[in-house]
């Protein structure tokens, strides 16, 4: 690397540059001195080339040397930066100093490291007077890399803290632009990513500057620097949002470009980040951006403010019209209007306005201005209207019909003005190209929303298709909405246009004009035109379908596209091959019977030969299925006439690995089994086979398209095939675990045919059911006997029961049916009547039992007063499994005929019912609750059911059992406008204890609830400060339960706790983190005194609220509060002590302040606790919970010593040596282990 041949040092530095890529082991110190060293003379060579390896093997070096080398390096690098000044060396080591923090920030963890760099880099600009701006500018970004990593670790050092606030303030003010952009960019970052009170200062020091500027360009630097903060912590600035707003609002009169642009810019910022506040002022910013994107006075309109309402283009879409273009080069207006619009696409997303008031506002005020003069503005313009009704078209239909209508009334006119725009600047595609997507967004809202201007829009696309495939040059606006080709716009508009349910004759006329054009680009040379011309030709096709019109015309078109199709059947492009056989499937299936005959044969014939191999199987028979998929207008002769050779050709498939090969042949046979069992039956046996052996690969969940295909040809084989299959197939189903409905569906869809198609086997497949589900019962009981262990329970063979039960109700639903009969429980009445006494005789009870709820579920059980009797008894049994499931079925047939659930109550709540049978019973009472309320909704029902719950839970002196709250959860779920808001009136005027309690374990219920839908969220939000209330109660108890519900709350609905219901709830929250005396007692223990704290329980939930409080919302809580509960729960229990040091770990960087402010009374707790002394003859437990605690108190000196090191602290330091000194004895131990791993 020292050779006078620069070659020689450039080969030298390329192979060490090697060996460090590819070298993983650490450098010994001395060799990390050596090449870093080598390395940065290398920035300061005389050929560039060696510069820029130089630059790289400092980067890849980073992560093989330590950290004191790293320090020393970056050090060594800005002391040289600072030697040389304004010398032209100065950019590598700017560079390589740039690249080495990079690598720093990226290729490790040290972030204590990475923070200590900091000091060096800022004393470069510091210190460094004139540095060259590229060199500045590298500075700069290795201070963001800093920052942005390491942001906490950079707040324990006061003075480089200062150093890097004072430095970035004289910097945002400097004469370059790049210079002044990045200092503006790094002074964010040091806001947002440096916590404490030294970027609070900043961000003060910011605004205060702001409010004293005089001159324009020192207000925008300001400004600029807020919006940086605010588009990365919107909260930090959400608080100056109203007073910089109404300073602002009247600068947009100001002649000066760059003051206009940036009011906009901060406009933007503060609606897409800061909307509540902006909310006030919401329509003097909307009237600020309507001036901005008016704002051209160097350029006439013809004042033509407002939207074309007729279209003048004609036929004038070429590119031979010369454009008229304003252009000076010295206006820069546009980026006023530019800025506008962006405002105005920030204002359309902010939810300030209605939707209905987006469209009638936003997007009226951006149709006219379609026409804007400039490129960008205009691309600007078309694409925020597009995104808007984008992002409108997504909204519920409920909530959008309002704004459906003003659109509607809105959209001959944006198409009108869209036209004019073309007409007007006819070479830009990118304009055309963005009119079509608003077109194509238009048609997805309401499908008769263009009808009226369909014939305007006609000419358009006919040239467009007609037209040499173009494309423009997109801004970047752009790239998001529109494709890399005109047409390809022009063909997605038309797939848009087409998904409707009915064709107009408006519409019926447009597409007329357009086919022709559509099937021009099928043999186009331009990638995905074909493909797209397939596509929308297929949508065109389903339309037609649909239509009730006469659709002759399009005929002969769709037999031409046909005979088109079938020439690109074996084409290698896989887009185009599915396109292609995707329009063959749907023009047969579609317009079969209108098709040419020498047509149709020629497209079945493709279908019906696979000639790709299996990868295209899925695609020619996916056609092939749909094609024959009933309704169709194929005849049935001539799927006839193809369902033995595409049955023939499927053959292979079963036998593949690719799942979606077998499932497009088990769709075949599905489909082909629909036009009769004549159809499949020459293969119908060999088809069973190949089902089964499909089942069998994965019995425990086979697929649904398996278990449809095998119900669709059971009733084409014969009735000895299906008995000789009998054994096997149920023992394959029996273990089977329906994971969706449609396999649900398709399992009981098997048994029905059985049942319907063979009712000779009905019975004997009903006894193989029921041998299989005995047999598992029986394996299960003998493993539950054999358990030695209580702590182990074998699970009960749930789905397996399942299974049986919903097979057998299908498998006599077909039975029924094909005597024409209704469907009966009689089976399973005879099943149940009897109590059960041995373990097949209980195996039985449970299936028939379990058939019966699921018959009850879907309303097939008749009402018998008998058999809820039968249901009742058997909840009184001895076994618990039987009780388990007469309780559900019970349940289900309550909640088939609401009007028993009152007597069912009162069974279950009768005095002097306990044991089993009685929580059976209440069992019964959720599961009838969840079927009449959570499931059927039925408020009629629900509220006197809802008044006899409660009435019960008041007049009960003891405890409430959960199922009751379980229940009454359901209802707030459920309808949550009505039950919530009485459930909390529950909980505020309740005053017995066990009542309050049970009310509040009900609304915990609610919250624990993964599926609350928006409205729940509502009421929930309104009742929390209600219900929060009482963790100030007076019982203690019902203060752990309120803490309880506040940890659900801020666990998984932290979004429902907005500042005003922190503020109420946080003084009673910190105060239950204070040790109460009064619930503190002694007990006597012989010689022991015992210390019995009955409040540790709801203290220690206490805590754990503000660790979740500080994790999912920080800075929510007062920084005072949290340090003040640290310093208690340092001395407190040892479960508190954990939870202490959980929150220290979470705030430790953002409350490094208020823990500095007191860390002599954290080393007084610390002390407290380690002076604590083991009783006389501890037992084993009480020694290792001792040790547990002594080693936590030191877990708590380690947290804090970052901060100690920056902090005054003459106690927590004398501790620290202490606990260091290793006469300590144990605890000097575990401070060194515990430094070890940096807890």
């Amino acid at each position: 690397l020292r050779d006078p041949d620069q070659d020689l040092r450039a080969m030298a530095a390329s192979d060490l540059l090697d060996l460090l890529k590819k070298s993983s082991s650490p450098f010994s110190r001395d060799d990390g001195e050596r090449c870093t060293a080598a390395f940065v003379k290398l920035l300061y060579d005389a050929q560039s080339h060696v510069q820029n390896l130089g630059m790289e093997c400092l980067g890849q070096v980073v992560r093989l040397i330590d950290a004191e080398i790293t320090r020393a390096t970056v050090s060594s690098i800005c002391s040289e930066i600072q030697q040389r000044g304004k010398s032209s060396e100065s950019t590598a080591l700017s560079v390589g100093l740039r690249v080495m923090s990079n690598r720093v920030a990226e290729d490790t963890e040290d972030r204590v490291l990475l923070g200590s760099l900091a000091t060096a880099i800022v004393s470069v600009l510091k210190d460094t007077s004139d540095l060259p701006s590229d060199v500045a500018v590298d500075v700069f970004s290795a201070l963001s890399d800093v920052l942005t990593h390491a942001g906490a670790q950079v707040a324990m050092d006061t003075d480089t803290v200062n150093q890097i606030q004072e430095t970035l303030l004289s910097y945002i003010g400097h004469s370059n632009m790049g210079v002044r952009r990045r200092a503006i960019a790094v002074l964010g970052a040091f806001v947002v990513h440096v916590p404490g009170k030294q970027s609070e200062q900043a961000l003060g020091t910011i605004f205060q500057r702001y409010e004293a500027c005089t001159r324009p360009s020192e207000k925008c630097i300001m400004l600029r620097v807020l919006v940086t903060i605010a588009r990365q912590r919107p909260e930090r600035v959400a608080k100056l949002v109203p007073s910089i707003v109404d300073r602002e609002l009247g600068s947009m009169n100001e002649d000066e470009h760059e003051v206009r642009v940036t009011m906009l810019l901060v406009f933007e910022t503060f609606v897409r980040h800061c909307t509540e506040p902006m909310a006030p002022r919401r329509d003097e910013i909307y009237n600020t951006a309507v001036e901005a994107l008016k704002y051209d006075p160097n350029y006439n309109y013809d004042a033509e403010d407002d939207m074309d309402t007729g279209s003048e283009a004609g036929e004038d879409f070429g590119d031979e019209y010369e454009d008229d273009i304003y252009e000076d080069e010295e206006d820069d207006s546009w980026d006023v209007r530019l800025s506008g619009v962006k405002l105005l696409a920030a204002i359309a997303k902010s939810g300030l306005y209605t939707p209905s008031e987006v469209v009638q506002r936003i997007g009226g005020v951006l149709g006219t201005s379609f026409k804007e003069r400039e490129d960008v503005v205009r691309a600007e313009v078309l694409t925020t209207y597009a995104a808007m009704v984008t992002a409108l078209n997504d909204l519920a239909a409920d909530s959008a019909s309002e704004m459906v209508n003003v659109l509607q009334q809105q959209a001959p006119k944006v198409v009108a003005s869209s036209l004019a725009a073309i007409k007007s600047y006819p070479r830009s595609v990118e304009t055309k190209q963005l009119a079509f997507a608003i077109f194509a967004r238009l048609a997805s809202v309401k499908q008769d929303i263009l009808d009226s201007s369909l014939s305007d829009i006609a000419p358009l696309v006919s040239s467009a298709l007609e037209a040499e495939d173009i494309s423009g040059t997109l801004q970047t606006a752009s790239n998001s909405l529109v494709k890399t080709n005109l047409k390809l716009d022009v063909l997605e508009f038309l797939h848009s246009l087409a998904q409707r349910s009915a064709i107009s004759n408006s519409a019926v006329e447009f597409f007329a004009s357009a086919k022709d054009g559509i099937k021009r680009n099928v043999t186009s040379k331009t990638f995905q035109v074909p493909s797209a011309s397939f596509n929308a030709a297929t949508s065109l096709v389903l339309l037609l379908g649909r239509a009730s019109a006469d659709v002759g015309q399009f005929v002969s078109w769709a037999d031409d596209m046909a005979r088109d199709a079938a020439s690109l059947t074996n084409t290698d492009d896989q887009g185009l091959k599915r396109s292609v056989y995707g329009f063959i499937g749907t023009v047969l299936q579609q317009l079969g019977d209108k098709l040419g005959a020498s047509s149709v044969d020629q497209l079945l014939g493709a279908l019906a030969t696979l000639t790709g191999g299996v990868n295209d199987s899925p695609i020619v028979l996916g056609a092939f299925v749909q094609a024959v998929s009933q309704p169709t207008a194929l005849p049935a002769e001539k799927v006839a006439a193809v369902a033995p050779s595409v049955l023939q050709s499927i053959e292979p498939l079963f036998r593949q690995n690719s799942m979606a090969a077998v499932t497009v042949a088990l769709d075949v046979v599905k489909v082909l089994a629909d036009y009769g069992a004549d159809t499949v039956a020459p293969v119908s046996e060999h088809m069973l086979d190949n089902i089964i052996a499909v089942i069998s690969r994965t019995p425990e969940s086979p697929p649904a398209s398996a278990l449809q295909a095998f119900a669709a040809v059971c009733p084409s084989v014969s009735e000895d095939s299906m008995r000789s299959i009998t054994s096997e197939i149920l023992k394959l189903l029996s273990t089977t675990t329906v994971y969706d409905g449609q396999s649900a569906l398709a399992l009981s869809e098997v048994f029905q045919v059985v049942g319907r198609t063979f009712p000779g086997l009905a019975s004997s497949w009903k006894d193989t059911i029921i041998d299989n589900w005995t047999q598992t019962h029986a394996r299960y009981a003998k493993q539950r006997k054999d358990s030695s262990n209580e702590a182990i329970q074998v699970p009960f063979p749930s789905t397996m029961l399942t299974n049986a039960a919903k097979s057998i109700n299908a498998l006599f639903a077909g039975y029924y049916e094909s005597q024409g009969q209704q469907w009966s429980s009689a089976l399973l009445d005879t099943i149940v009547r009897a109590p059960p006494k041995t373990t097949s005789e209980i195996a039985l009870v449970c299936l028939g039992l379990r058939a019966l709820g699921y018959a009850a579920a879907k309303g097939d059980l008749a009402r018998s007063e008998n058999l809820a009797a039968q249901l009742d008894a058997h909840i009184q049994s001895e076994h618990d499994d039987v009780r388990n499931e007469a309780a559900a079925a019970l349940g289900k047939y309550v909640g088939s005929y609401p009007d028993t659930f009152s007597a069912l109550f009162a069974s279950a709540t009768t005095p002097g019912s306990g044991g089993a049978a009685a929580s059976s019973r209440l069992q019964a009472v959720k599961v009838a609750v969840e079927q009449i309320v959570g499931v059927n909704h039925d408020q009629a029902n629900a509220e006197p059911m809802w008044s006899q719950i409660v009435a019960y839970a008041q007049s009960e002196q003891g405890a409430l059992p959960d199922a009751l709250a379980q229940s009454l959860a359901t209802f707030a779920v459920a309808l949550p406008g009505v039950f919530v808001p009485a459930l909390v009136e529950l909980i505020s005027s309740s005053t017995n204890t066990n009542v309050k309690a049970f009310f509040i374990t009900t609304f915990r219920t609610v919250l624990a609830d993964r599926h609350l839908g928006t409205e729940c969220d509502a009421q929930i939000k309104s009742a929390l400060i209600h219900v929060l209330a009482s963790i100030d109660d007076e019982n203690v108890d019902i203060r752990r339960l309120s803490l309880l519900a506040l940890y659900a709350v801020i666990k998984s609905k932290a979004c429902l706790l907005d500042d005003g219901i922190i503020g109420a709830i946080e003084p009673a929250l910190f105060k239950q983190t204070v040790i109460n005396e009064s619930l503190v007692r002694i007990i006597n223990m012989g010689p022991i005194k015992k210390r019995i704290d009955d409040g540790l329980d709801a203290r220690r939930c206490a805590f754990q609220c503000v660790h979740m409080l500080v994790r999912m919302l920080p800075g929510a809580a007062s920084d005072k509060a949290v340090a003040d509960s640290v310093v208690r729960g340092i001395a407190d229990d040892h479960d508190i002590r954990l939870l202490v040091l959980q929150i220290i770990h979470e705030t430790l960087s953002s409350l490094a302040a208020a823990y500095a402010a007191r860390l002599d009374d954290i080393a007084e707790s610390v002390k407290k606790v380690q002076d604590t002394k083991l009783p006389p003859k501890a037992v084993e437990q009480e020694i290792e919970k001792h040790h547990a605690m002594l080693r936590s108190s030191v877990s708590v000196l380690v947290a804090m010593e970052p901060i100690a090191k920056n902090a005054s602290s003459a106690k927590f330091d004398e501790l620290l040596a202490a606990v260091a000194d290793p006469s300590s004895g144990e605890l000097a131990g575990y401070l060194k282990e515990l430094r070890s791993k940096d807890i």
